[in-house]
């Protein structure tokens, strides 16, 4: 009698613990971007920013934009200087009407650079999968067949 309460309450544990390690694809937007592109411009187009982590085509690229900072400007103008040079490109947030897998995550944010390598491999139309204050964390798989690109930029 024992062991036909005790396998049910074994099974019924599991199920359990299962259900508990499912989760989606991505983390939910914060709520502050949810379905506010004015407050989600606002926090990405005041002060500096850094990349804090950049991962392509499953190469950790981090390191090579150690030093340079990025300024999201009016106009969607986008700076970048290091030590050396500074440079110009494009960004945008959007809210995107696509298909995906997080109808509840549909912002894009599109950034733009010509030039030099380093900055335009981050050239792209990232899905922003979560923004703070003080961060924002995009990831992209357009054109990347070798798996999803993701990016970080940290406030300085």
């Amino acid at each position: 009698m024992r062991k036909m309460f005790f396998y049910p309450l074994l099974f019924g544990l599991f199920l359990l613990n299962v259900a508990g390690t499912c989760c989606a694809d991505d983390p939910e937007v914060v709520s502050i971007a949810k379905n506010n592109l004015t407050q989600v411009n606002s926090i990405i187009s005041q002060g500096t920013w850094k990349v804090s982590y950049f991962l392509d085509k499953n190469s950790n690229l981090t390191s090579e934009y150690s030093g340079y900072n990025f300024t999201f400007g009016m106009n969607e103008i986008l700076t970048s200087n290091n030590a050396a040079n500074a440079f110009s490109g494009n960004w945008s947030v959007v809210k995107s009407n696509g298909i995906d897998d997080n109808p509840d995550n549909d912002l894009d944010f599109a950034i733009s650079f010509s030039s030099p390598d380093t900055l335009m491999e981050l050239t792209a139309h990232w899905d922003v999968t979560e923004i703070t204050e003080t961060k924002v964390r995009l990831k992209s798989k357009s054109g990347n067949v070798d798996g999803i690109n993701y990016l970080t930029f940290e406030k300085k």
